[in-house]
């Protein structure tokens, strides 16, 4: 990539994060309260999350996932952002910026950002994208992030609206059906 293809990408980068931030801003966000039980397990989760290590100078693809492997079990929360539970773009938002790179708080806004990966070529910490529950619709509307090697079948760590955050494979007919792209953040270290 010449430095002024990168520059204009990184422009480009720019406004679709400050828009997707203005738009995200404007929706209104509505919390559900959680059981007991639940919100006794996300405090547990919350409490061994944040003793973690500090961010490594040099980004691995296996630093990222281990770090979004430590959220397992965590409740889905719509529009949430924090430990007490993350919707899907809050949870990959959240996973990229301890590492650094910011992503806006919807899965629509963060199918924007990156360059779109053939499915040859999917790796360690591509976002993985799928349409709504509408699967007819061609509107992105649930991201992943994905932690198989590259040439295996398609493993991906996501905040699922029934289970909270756990992994899925690509090949289940849910998920098959409402695919829509991987794409490519970060240049990996692998």
């Amino acid at each position: 990539m010449t430095h002024k293809s990168q520059l204009s990408y990184t422009i480009l980068t720019s406004i679709v994060l400050i828009l997707c931030c203005l738009n995200s801003c404007a929706q209104n966000k509505t919390v559900f309260a959680s059981d007991s039980l639940k919100q006794k397990r996300n405090d547990s989760l919350q409490t061994k999350v944040t003793n973690t290590s500090p961010i490594p100078h040099t980004l691995k693809a296996d630093s990222i996932i281990n770090y979004a492997k430590k959220f397992i079990g965590l409740n889905y929360r719509r529009g949430g952002t924090s430990n007490r539970g993350y919707d899907c773009s809050g949870f990959t938002m959240m996973i990229f910026a301890k590492y650094g790179t910011r992503l806006p708080h919807t899965s629509a806004g963060q199918g924007l950002i990156g360059v779109e990966v053939n499915t040859k070529n999917i790796q360690k910490g591509d976002l993985i994208f799928f349409r709504g529950r509408n699967r007819r619709g061609s509107r992105i509307g649930h991201v992943g992030m994905v932690v198989s090697e590259k040439g295996k079948p398609v493993v991906f760590i996501h905040s699922s609206v029934g289970d909270g955050v756990r992994y899925d494979n690509l090949d289940s007919p849910y998920y098959r059906k409402r695919f829509v792209k991987v794409t490519r953040v970060v240049r990996w270290e692998q």
